[in-house]
């Protein structure tokens, strides 16, 4: 996890001088005077099963909370996400950063390694003036082994194999959902170069539909919408299997490509699996199978792992991705390939794309350092926090300009835009509404920022370097392994205010020609290491491999 990894000790005397026992939540007086702060869940007492988060919210009268530590019994976890929306705290307290105080962290016990019994939960909250603030302790009792009892289900009965076809197969293709996200930019982008290339004919089935479905179906891929199933119900999820069983029968699949392993797409192999096809699995997803699946029914997480274990090959971008998921699926069914960007439209793109103009239509100053920010407003990707750190780090840079591009009709997208309102350099500030547009920001931008705190290889990031912007990004999977810093870009640690105001001053801090060079140099690696047409290739010939192989068995044989 990430995080510091010192020993947080449950005595106060023990706490270094200036630590501010918590206070509860006081009626206004809407003055405050010192810091306070709370751990609303777990409650004390509660029985914690194998998941579960701590929450609550810490606020200090002269600067938004840089850091919260936690602990659990004796074991010290690391940093809290921060930015969750707290309206109740903003109702007490008339501060700007008060309804943003509060702070996530989510805990697997088995991974963390604490024991069946009584354990403390500690939170040491620091703000951006180093004034640490430790929260009352809540006692809860810790049963890292605890499961709901639930009927079995009978497995769907396999199918006999079907003909395998050598040249061009027919994949059939599972996904979560079709609107705007990385996961499924990622998939247009492959099965578009696979067209291309005549590497494969395909049948896509999504359990969500989206804006994506028509670009998709202009392909010439048909598009088939099952809709969701309930996590927490067996005969449900076995019931979809056994309907996309019926569906596939007859159509002649020669293999299954799976998108992402959320919850949304596992049914596509259990069906596969069921009617013997060869199964490659892409995940993007940063976490471990056992924080994906821990809270969902633990029939279903029985058989996605035993799903995982019978897969052909599971396709990573990230080596750091990978290695959480091979103690599930075992490291000889996994596999890295840095996953491929379609250059062509963004080539296109920049050779008709005016600055200057653009600068103007947007009436950002010609002069401004532009600093973009691309994703949908949520905790995760910490906009909150960037926000607060380019209101510091503002004065020394005048021409500084924050540009969020990705706001929402929602509660953290509000937040957000009232930090802006009540920031001293809100001004230079603005939230940009999500948009297929978003090109035109990379061509604007100095400096691209990637502030979250849980990312595998943002597509953004890619294409921001294909624009030779520049990449200040957090030190998270595979970014690091994407950006060397200094040279093709920058790297902060994440969840921490104080190391991202570091990082922004480090970029801003450079010269109009390091940032030219970090440029060339982070666009020549993308072309390199990241081609659309090399990776379909690579993809073509993982399936080509998996059908000449001997029919796959079924999760149940």
């Amino acid at each position: 996890m990430n995080g510091l990894q010192w020993r947080l000790t449950a005595t106060r005397r023990l706490w270094a001088p200036g630590a501010v026992p918590s206070q509860p939540l006081l009626e206004p007086d809407r003055t405050l005077r010192e810091p306070h702060g709370k751990i609303d869940f777990p409650k004390p007492g509660k029985e914690i099963g194998p998941l579960f988060e701590v929450l609550g919210w810490a606020l200090f009268p002269n600067s938004p909370t840089a850091s919260v530590e936690v602990t659990v019994g004796g074991k010290a976890l690391g940093r809290a996400r921060l930015g969750l929306s707290r309206p109740d705290v903003r109702a007490h307290w008339d501060l700007d950063h008060a309804g943003s105080s509060g702070f996530q962290m989510t805990v697997l016990l088995p991974d963390a390694g604490i024991p069946k019994g009584e354990a403390e939960i500690e939170v040491v909250a620091t703000s951006l003036d180093g004034e640490r603030l430790l929260l009352e302790p809540v006692v809860v009792e810790v049963d890292p082994d605890r499961e709901e009892k639930e009927d079995k289900v009978p497995a769907p009965a396999p199918r006999t194999p079907l003909q395998r076809s050598a040249l061009r197969p027919h994949v059939v293709v599972f996904t979560h959902q079709l609107n705007l996200g990385g996961g499924q930019l990622y998939l247009l982008d492959l099965l578009k170069q696979m067209v291309r290339d005549e590497l494969a004919s395909f049948t896509l089935v999504s359990t969500l539909d989206g804006s994506l479905r028509t670009e998709i179906e202009e392909l010439d891929i048909p598009v088939h919408i099952t809709g969701p199933t309930a996590y927490d119900d067996l005969s449900s999820h076995v019931g979809q299997i056994e309907e996309l069983i019926a569906w596939m029968e007859g159509r002649d699949f020669d293999a299954a490509f799976v998108n992402t392993a959320t919850l949304l797409s596992t049914p596509g192999v259990e069906a596969a699996q069921a009617m013997g096809l060869p199964v490659l699995w892409a995940i993007h997803e940063s976490f471990s199978p056992t924080f994906l699946w821990a809270n969902i029914s633990p029939a279903i997480r029985e058989r996605t792992a035993a799903a995982m274990k019978a897969a052909t090959t599971l396709i990573f971008e990230a080596k750091a991705t990978q290695r959480l998921f091979e103690p599930v699926a075992g490291p000889d069914r996994c596999t890295t390939i840095p996953y491929g960007l379609d250059l062509t439209p963004i080539e296109k793109a920049r050779r008709t794309f005016n600055p200057a103009a653009a600068r103007r239509e947007e009436g950002i100053p010609a002069d401004a350092e532009l600093i973009v920010c691309v994703g949908t407003i949520e905790p995760r990707k910490a906009q909150l926090m960037l926000a607060h750190a380019f209101d510091v780090i503002a004065p020394r840079h005048p021409r500084a300009h924050l540009a969020f591009v990705g706001g929402k009709d929602d509660l953290d997208s509000e937040y957000l835009e009232e930090a802006i309102e009540h920031a001293k350099a809100g001004e230079r500030m603005r939230l940009i509404p999500v948009t297929p547009e978003v090109e035109r920001w990379y061509g604007m931008a100095d400096l691209f920022v990637s502030a979250s705190d849980v990312e595998s290889l943002p597509k953004t990031v890619l294409e921001a370097m294909v624009w030779e912007t520049p990449v200040l990004a957090t030190n998270v999977f595979g970014l690091p392994e994407l950006i060397t810093d200094g040279e093709t870009g920058w790297l902060c640690e994440s969840r921490d205010l104080k190391a991202l105001i570091t990082g922004l001053t480090r970029a801003l801090d450079s010269t109009p020609e390091e940032r030219r060079q970090i440029g060339k140099r982070s666009r020549a690696l993308v072309e390199e290491r990241h081609s659309l047409p090399k990776y379909a290739s690579e993809i073509a010939s993982l399936v080509r491999d998996a059908i000449a192989k001997k029919p796959m068995p079924s999760v149940e044989d």
